[in-house]
């Protein structure tokens, strides 16, 4: 098996059940200067990232990803995916699902970049009462 095939299966290990996962874990996914940039914000190097996740996770009911076939090359894959989550503070706790990309680099067998793309209003402005009525009026204007 190819190194780019086994970040693959790690990657997709780690977060299809990524609310159960030992810290460990990520620390033999991503390498220690990693980046991970994602509509929220950039995170750089594993503290920073494990912190991110950690305050991401801390009061979720549950958050796992269904993962589709990735496209790769020798040191970059990207995969789309939709997240399957739920929090008691955020649409009254109810399941919601979240489609979503990765284009990640590789180097020596981890991550290095993961830049993640989704639509951060869908995932949280759409659900806060005034803010989430904004955005969806804005989010019609547009389509129409």
């Amino acid at each position: 098996m190819s190194t780019i095939s086994t970040v693959i299966d790690r990657f997709v290990n780690y977060y299809t059940a990524l609310d159960n996962q030992p810290q460990s874990a990520m620390t033999a996914l991503y390498h220690p200067e990693a980046e991970l940039i994602d509509p929220f914000g950039s995170h750089q190097g594993l503290f920073a990232i494990r912190r991110y996740f950690t305050h991401l996770l801390v009061n979720v009911s549950h958050c796992r990803f269904d993962i589709d076939t990735p496209l790769s090359d020798e040191q970059r894959f990207v995969v789309t995916w939709t997240m399957h989550w739920s929090h008691p503070k955020v649409a009254g706790g109810e399941a919601l699902a979240l489609p979503g990309c990765s284009v990640v680099t590789v180097q020596d067998g981890q991550v290095i970049r993961q830049r993640d793309f989704y639509d951060g209003g869908e995932m949280l402005y759409e659900h806060i009462p005034v803010l989430g009525w904004a955005v969806r009026s804005v989010k019609r204007r547009v389509r129409a």
